[in-house]
């Protein structure tokens, strides 16, 4: 009983008074909780009472009845009646049920439905949902799918501006017989009820069609017999006006004080349900357009590789802030040519690449991404399919950008660099986003667009150097060795970590007679242009020298006499010079060593030595000291000349040396020379997770 008492609706319990038959005929009051108690002018009396005397009324409008069945059949039964007995209960609507308990008892509950008690349960459940709410979907949909028909209307539907913006969108429609309809534009400069509220804050209240046409006239047209009495009320918390709700009714319906203060309190909290939401919202998008920005500044430097700059920029970018983004770069023609394009949906994705591949922006435009790049202005679009038509250039074109539809607004900026526009991002938001871009976006994607622009250029800068690098490096090793008979030549080279600037490593192989070859290999120091320079002319010393003395003493002589009359570039190099003769049965090598490392001969039994005396450096000394020996190369003898950017590969606890170089050469012992150079290429680069510290040069030969 305790549980009953704390119930807001009158409960009663009573037991059957029976005829001779056996039939109930009446029925005696046991019990009444305290709602039921309140409502009774003698409660005590009431108790032990028979219910057709106590309440008449019950006899005549067949709720007596009612109970009588379901003392006899045990059937539960419910129904409504209006009760006007003021002497008892409050006139009023009420609903009850009535259940057989025990056999012979029966359970009454009574429940005021009047507006005012409906109104509040109304009112509590609703702040409720919308307290519940995460965004402002989900408060729209309780207005117009939970509040709309709680309180009558047919038809109905919400206005709401974008935030920050004088966009304003039908975001929600109710509508009993047709459901829901998509979002539209709306413009709240039209000559109609909801458009006025939504403008001017003011509510709107037309009990009959008369009234509402008499005051927008040129709103008659859309509306129809199901729109007979018609309330518009601003969406707006201190001050702020959001947008309008109307509710429309099917009946001529007036709207007293009451109703008024209540529909007026159900829109006010929907109201502060979205302002809440869209405070949230807004500080969330603070903070994600912070953690982009972060994770840009941390990412972009990892890579001057443009493909994997593009990649990172629209990673960090798609989902959090957009749905979609896609970048355009000027090319060499001035074009506007497609960098990137990415969408969370694969999809629309493939939808937008196709797009722009077959209709490539034009600069001519009046919007869109190519007039962001002939005017170097940002373009904000919240009213998608009638831009889309506005720019479309044919049907086929109409129809193909119809498939991009549901993006519900872009922010496109330009990307600037020293004062020029170089190409454009654009941002993307669909339909399901929460909220869609507004000005107040505008500074983040203007700030984002010139950090994808820095890291572009440099990707750019970084190309254009590693292009030229590699060209005037190539320009100093040998396009294609030459072909020895009965020798087996191979060569590598790689380049260091700083891949736009030349290194100074460079091999060759030269004639110099009947069956006489110049074989050199060396290390000019330093790098870039400067080092370049010095390369060239060692190499082109070398082999003018060779035309007239081949011995390897005599060509580094001339190198080291060359390089002391560089007085503007001064530097030194190191170099092994060796004449290869080749004979029947075997080869005669010269070798002289100029400050460089020893090569390493590995004979056709395996053994591996070290040959060859060092010497001076080159270009530090006009009277160098060096020392030539000779050496007699059999078949299956192989030779490796190398520089030091393989013996100084350095991993954090120690140098690959010439021990790991003789380690790869016993482990490739059955190798030809190129499978030689390539295994040790490999374990070179992959004796530390660390880019190269320096290039290095690698050249083997190996009798046949």
């Amino acid at each position: 009983m305790d549980a009953l008492e704390r119930l807001p609706e009158a409960v009663s319990v009573s037991v059957a008074v029976r005829g001779a038959a056996g039939q109930a005929v009446d029925m005696r009051v046991e019990y009444m909780n305290r709602a039921a108690r309140s409502r009774q002018p003698s409660p005590e009396a009431a108790v032990g009472g028979l219910c057709s005397q106590l309440w008449p009324q019950m006899v005549d409008n067949g709720s007596f009845a009612a109970c009588m069945r379901v003392l006899n059949t045990g059937v539960a039964e419910h129904g409504a009646f209006t009760w006007t007995q003021d002497a008892t209960y409050r006139p009023a609507d009420y609903e009850y049920q009535a259940l057989r308990i025990d056999g012979d008892r029966l359970l009454w509950v009574l429940r005021d439905n009047s507006a005012r008690v409906l109104r509040a349960e109304l009112l509590s459940s609703v702040t409720t949902d919308l307290a519940r709410a995460s965004d402002t979907d989900q408060v729209l949909r309780t207005l117009t799918t939970q509040i709309m028909p709680a309180v009558g209307a047919t038809v109905g539907a919400a206005v709401l501006n974008e935030p920050d913006s004088n966009t304003y969108v039908v975001r929600h429609i109710h509508d009993a017989e047709e459901g829901p309809r998509p979002p539209v534009p709306f413009s709240v400069d039209a000559p109609y009820p909801m458009a006025h509220t939504a403008r001017t804050g003011l509510p709107l209240y037309f009990s009959t069609p008369a009234e509402r046409s008499s005051a927008f006239p040129e709103a008659a047209r859309f509306f129809s017999d199901r729109h007979q009495a018609t309330a518009v009320l601003p969406l707006q918390t201190r001050g702020a006006l959001l947008g309008a709700v109307s509710f429309h009714f099917a009946v001529r319906h007036s709207f007293d004080d009451a109703e008024r203060a209540f529909l007026t309190a159900l829109v006010d909290h929907c109201a502060q349900a979205v302002e809440r939401i869209r405070l949230q919202a807004t500080l969330d998008n603070a903070h994600a357009q912070l953690q982009v920005l972060a994770d840009l500044g941390r990412l972009l430097p990892t890579s001057l590789d443009p493909s994997t700059t593009f990649d990172n920029i629209v990673e960090a970018v798609v989902p959090r802030i957009a749905d979609g983004c896609v970048i355009h770069l000027l090319d060499r023609t001035g074009q506007p040519h497609l960098a990137t394009a990415r969408h969370h949906d694969p999809s629309q994705e493939e939808d937008l690449r196709s797009l722009l591949d077959r209709f490539p922006p034009q600069l001519d435009a009046e919007g869109g991404i190519g007039a962001v790049i002939r005017t170097g202005r940002h373009e904000l679009i919240t009213n998608v399919p009638g831009t889309l038509d506005r720019l479309a250039r044919s049907d086929e074109h109409r129809a193909a950008m119809r498939r991009l539809v549901p993006a519900a607004s872009w922010l496109a900026v330009p990307m600037t660099h020293t004062g020029s526009v170089i190409g454009s991002m654009v941002l993307i938001q669909s339909a399901t986003a929460s909220t869609l871009f507004t000005p107040s976006d505008i500074p983040f994607a203007q700030e984002l667009a010139q950090r994808a622009t820095q890291a572009v250029t440099n990707a750019r800068r970084y190309a254009e150097q590693h292009h030229v690098a590699h060209t005037l490096q190539s320009s100093l090793l040998p396009g294609k060795l030459p072909d020895l008979p009965g020798v087996e030549l191979a060569t590598a080279y790689h380049p260091g970590a700083q891949g736009t600037l030349v290194g100074g490593d460079f091999y060759d192989v030269v004639p110099t007679g009947d069956d006489t070859w110049l074989i050199a290999i060396g290390d000019v120091c330093g790098k870039g242009p400067l080092a370049a320079a010095l390369t060239g002319l060692v190499r082109h010393t070398a082999r003018a020298a060779a035309r007239t003395d081949s011995h390897p003493a005599a060509v580094l002589q001339a190198i080291n006499t060359a390089m002391l009359a560089e007085d503007e570039r001064p530097g030194f190099c190191t170099a092994a010079y060796a004449r290869l003769r080749l004979g029947e049965r075997a080869a005669t090598l010269t070798l002289t060593l100029g400050g460089h490392p020893r090569p390493l001969l590995r004979d056709a039994s395996g053994r591996i030595t070290a040959i060859g005396r060092p010497g001076t450096l080159l270009g530090v000394t006009a009277a160098p000291r060096w020392h030539t020996v000779e050496y007699r190369l059999l078949p299956g003898d192989l030779l490796l000349f190398y520089t030091d950017g393989v013996t100084e590969r350095r991993a954090p606890e120690a140098m690959l040396g010439e021990e790991g170089i003789q380690r790869v050469l016993r482990c490739t012992r059955n190798s030809s020379a190129q499978g030689v150079v390539t295994t040790l290429e490999q374990t070179i680069i992959d004796y530390t997770s660390r880019p190269l510290d320096d290039d290095f040069a690698v050249l083997a030969l190996r009798l046949l």
